[in-house]
């Protein structure tokens, strides 16, 4: 259960521990003499002339950004020999003006972190002409980096305003966003590192997704990679605090739901920061979050006089969780920065699992706490070399604790009750991660070299089904069932679920694995106009029989027709690389435990010894199952887990094609790119059953029947590599910076996704076929994607995300095991003269045969059509300064005086207000139908469709939210 205490507390705590932070700084802040500025960053470039050709002795005046008040930070160096400059700098804005006699004055603003050094700039000045004349600058130059490609996604400042400011929206629009692979989730780093997961949308400061898409420094192809960074120090002391929530009153309910349970949302949110002597920073933010929210139940079982009766429930399933982070940012030495980050995530949940289909007796209560050390040092040698050391250690700790320890039954499409299969469990696991990246820039050619190596350590302790699990293919048959129980309650029946299974012996098993990755790559700019990538990484992992994985990666961009004074018409960019995927330690676990020693597992095929442990409830519809002894069951061999001893790592060959153009002077208006992507993924992961009955032997009404491989009766899972998936892609992005502050992005994206499995614990419904099961991965194929943020009249600030996908598809299945693989996921065939009357079905996608006869051609995977989705978020919020302003920084040096007199610099303090509406127009969007032909709610959607929703609790959602910063 959760703890009342924790739950009153733990925000009580972290409010009075920030208030303290708050008050001590805020003295120290009054009673310190001014300090310099933090020094934590390193600014370096390259002046040329329009030729290309290195610029000696140019002037470079560097200052804080003309937005921050005094004092200001000023440097001041001229460039060396081969045209470069290089300085060490705090993070923060700054202003950069180029001068040379005879050329055009260069000015450029730009935001510089610790956390990763800025990319070189290379200024390439223009040469000085009378004022009739029009003249491109260099910054409307085409970039061919390969960082700079138009397809990838940066969200920084006002960006990452357009987003929901609820995090769990927020969190699955970035993530549609990325839009790699449809049917696998992006990785997530943070502050470079692995195996992330989102902090805080108000800790972070960029977010970059598909940049630099062909590198080798990471094992992901760009676009399957959102790269996340959080907000360092300053050098002024600075504050935030928010709160943001949602109730009933405000929302619309789910349609899905006969009942409006209580539901309601607290967010709170505060962050401090600021110096912490000359040369340190420091970043401290919680956020704590109180969601008493609701699973919601439709599904069908027995009542009274045992009648098939509808499950229409709201069952409470609140949820609390607290996240504290804390980052210090040390400048060593000159050159030198260290960083250290640390945070803690700490959430608890009560009926997870329950919705749907599972009844509450399914429910499990959880616990997870996840610490995450991150430390950084950031080293610049000289004016063309940086060094990159990194160390993670990740402490995750896992509980889960059944409602119900009553066998478990299942009804194939109609409900899932009695107690969870998934048991008692305990999880810890240590997770430790080292980095060590070198760049060197050098004339033509950028270099990088570097390597990673991870380790896992997990202790498991886990009693998955050693409460047992009854299956029956319909609710007919469990009907049938109950009812010749009524009159023969504990006796032999003559008929009875389709399979039990249940698994005893040693909870505990302890695995460790480890993967390596080590690359090299050259950035080589051939001309102004043409720059070549190319780059080999090799991978590594520990546990399984595959140790050697090259994946070279080649990438090139051309920009068309680009000339000293005239932008490219076109910039073309092409890639092609190797992506290898990493093995799951959960599944060498699996292994590892199911091995028939540490633990046996069995599964018995339509047993025929069934009872209720209380017969006088049958009549009511209910029956909780006796259990077998685990004695009775050791004349049958147990089913055993392993992994195929040739199995590879899995990877795709992907390549991509892109074209992009710029508009406006230098870009600023906005630009569209489109771009073509091929993904074939070979040695795909799933799990057969190796000793399955061979094809057209096996007879479902005698258990035993069939010949198989090994000459015995056991069923032997496998994890194997034997899969394949092609999935192409074509998506067009447009994004404008248009007059009054609006900025507008704009998606579409378009992927045609097949496969035949959906991941190494899914099984192939033919195990001595699997491109049997090759065809749609089941994601939508169009996608639209719109965000849109504006400043308003009376000083309000507008937002909104749109989202529209068309319809998706769901997979069909007879639910029950035709071939004796022990699996339930056959489909049907379609329906011929030949099929028994009574397994026809007649359906809006067609006529279909529950038992498929020779010669009948099974449907395809997937092959049911589901709703397609349209979404829309909006938001509102006005903000009020107030405050004595600081005075007018001083114009500077060399820079021309203003037109117009600049605004005077804002106030210190604001408080904001905003409204957000979650699916505004409050349409509904189904989820997938229940699958499984002989349901009763066969084709019938259940529940809300996920995708950016605030999930089961209502269809649309009003959130307040209020802040204060200073």
């Amino acid at each position: 259960m959760l703890n009342p205490w924790r739950h009153l507390c733990a925000p009580v705590i972290s409010r009075a521990f920030l208030v303290c932070c708050l008050s001590v700084l805020g003295v120290n802040a009054r009673s310190q003499t001014p300090s310099a500025p933090l020094a934590t960053a390193t600014l370096s470039g390259t002046v040329e002339d329009p030729s290309g050709a290195k610029i000696p002795h140019a002037s470079v005046h560097i200052a804080t950004h003309t937005a921050t008040p005094p004092p200001a930070l000023t440097r001041d160096t001229i460039t060396a020999a081969d045209g470069r400059f290089a300085e060490s700098l705090p993070a923060g804005s700054y202003d950069v003006i180029v001068s040379v006699p005879g050329f055009d004055p260069f000015f450029q603003t730009l935001t510089l972190d610790a956390a990763h050094p800025a990319p070189a700039l290379r200024i390439r000045l223009i040469i000085a002409t009378q004022t009739e004349e029009v003249n491109v600058p260099a910054t409307d130059a085409a970039s061919t980096s390969a960082a700079d490609n138009a397809t990838a996604l940066v969200f920084k400042g006002d960006d990452l305003k357009t987003f929901s400011d609820n995090d769990d929206a927020f969190q699955q629009q970035i993530i549609a966003l990325a839009g790699g692979d449809p049917s696998a989730p992006p990785n997530i780093y943070v502050d470079g590192f692995s195996n992330g997961t989102f902090p805080p949308k108000n800790t972070i400061r960029e977010i970059r997704i598909n940049q630099n898409p062909f590198s080798a420094q990471y094992p992901e192809y760009g676009a399957n990679r959102i790269e996340i960074f959080t907000k360092p120090g300053s050098d002024k002391l600075h504050g935030f605090a928010a709160v943001n929530g949602t109730a009933n009153a405000l929302n619309a309910p789910n349609p899905y739901s006969t009942s409006r349970p209580p539901y309601y949302y607290l967010g709170q949110f505060a962050n401090v920061n600021g110096p912490l002597g000359k040369k340190t920073s420091f970043f401290f933010s919680d956020f704590f979050t109180d969601r008493q929210g609701s699973a919601i139940v439709n599904a069908i079982t027995l009542g009274p006089s045992l009648a098939p009766l509808t499950v229409a429930q709201s069952i409470s399933a609140p949820a609390i969780s607290l996240n504290l982070s804390a980052r210090i940012d040390r400048q060593l030495t000159t050159n030198n920065t260290f960083i250290a980050r640390y945070n803690l995530s700490h959430s608890t949940a009560s009926n997870s699992g329950v919705g749907l289909l599972v009844l509450p007796t399914q429910g499990v209560e959880t616990s997870s706490t996840a610490q995450t050390l991150q430390l950084s040092d950031t080293q610049v040698i000289g004016a063309n070399t940086v060094l990159e050391t990194r160390f993670q250690y990740i402490r995750t700790r896992t509980h889960q604790t059944p409602a119900d320890n009553s066998p478990s039954v299942i009804v194939q499409g109609s409900f899932a009750g009695g107690g969870s299969s998934s048991g008692a469990s305990r999880d810890n696991q240590d997770s430790y991660e080292f980095q060590e990246y070198l760049s060197h820039s050098h004339k033509s050619h950028f270099l990088r070299a570097g390597a990673r190596i991870r380790y896992l350590r997990d202790a498991n302790v886990s009693r998955s089904n050693y409460n047992g699990t009854y299956i029956f293919s319909s609710l007919a048959s469990y009907q049938l069932t109950l009812q010749n129980l009524q009159n023969k309650p504990q006796g032999t029946i003559t008929t009875g679920p389709s399979q039990y299974s249940v698994t005893a012996g040693q909870p505990t098993a302890l695995v460790s694995t480890a993967d390596f990755g080590f690359y090299a790559e050259d950035e080589w700019k051939i001309r102004k106009d043409l720059t070549f990538n190319y780059g080999l990484r090799f991978e590594s992992q520990t546990a399984i029989p595959d140790h050697f994985d090259p994946a070279p990666r080649i990438g090139l961009a051309w920009a068309v027709g680009q000339r000293d004074k005239h932008p490219a018409f076109v910039t073309l960019r092409t890639g092609i690389g190797l992506f290898y995927d990493r093995f799951a330690s959960g599944n060498i676990l699996t292994a590892l435990r199911q091995n028939g020693i540490t633990q046996t597992s069995y599964y018995i095929a339509n047993p025929s010894t069934f009872g209720c442990t209380d017969p006088s409830t049958i009549s009511t519809g209910t029956c909780t199952p006796t259990v077998p002894s685990t004695s009775s069951l050791s004349a049958n061999l147990p089913t055993l887990y392993q992994l195929d001893p040739h199995l590879r790592s899995q990877y795709q060959l992907i390549t991509m094609v892109s074209a992009e153009r710029n508009f406006g002077k230098g870009g600023k208006l906005g630009g569209t790119n489109i771009s073509y992507t091929d993904y074939r993924g070979e040695h795909q992961w799933l799990s057969q059953n190796i000793n399955a009955p061979l094809p057209g032997t096996y007879n479902p009404a005698v258990p035993t029947s069939g010949t198989r491989p090994l000459g015995t009766q056991q069923n032997v899972y496998q994890f194997t590599s034997g899969g394949v998936k092609r999935i192409t892609g074509l998506r067009i992005q447009s994004h404008y910076n248009l007059p009054r502050d609006i900025n507008f992005y704009l998606s579409y994206a378009y992927f045609n996704n097949k496969a035949d499995t959906s991941g190494p614990g899914s099984f192939s419904s033919n195990p001595y076929n699997p491109s049997a099961d090759y065809g749609s991965a089941g994601t939508a194929h169009h996608r639209i994607y719109t965000s849109l943020s504006s400043k308003l009249p009376f000083g309000l600030s507008a937002y909104s995300f749109f989202s529209w996908q068309s319809h998706s598809f769901f997979n069909i299945t007879t639910g029950s095991d035709l071939n004796g693989d022990t699996q339930y996921n056959d489909r049907p065939s379609f329906a011929t003269s030949a099929s028994p009357s009574a397994s026809v079905y007649t359906t809006p996608w067609g006529t279909f045969n529950a038992t498929p006869q020779p010669g009948e051609t099974i449907i395809p995977i997937n092959y049911g059509r589901a709703s397609n989705l349209i979404y829309l978020e909006a938001g509102i919020d006005r903000g009020f300064k107030f405050g004595p302003r600081p005075p007018a920084p001083p114009l500077l040096a060399g820079a021309k005086p203003p037109k117009t007199p600049p605004p005077p610099p804002d106030r210190p303090y604001s408080i904001n207000f905003s409204v957000e509406a979650d699916n505004i127009l409050n349409h509904v969007n189904p989820g997938p139908p229940v699958g499984v032909l002989t349901s009763p709610l066969f084709g019938k959607p259940n529940s809300l469709n996920g995708n950016f929703s605030e999930g089961p609790n209502s269809n649309r959602t009003i959130s307040l939210r209020a802040w204060f910063s200073f």
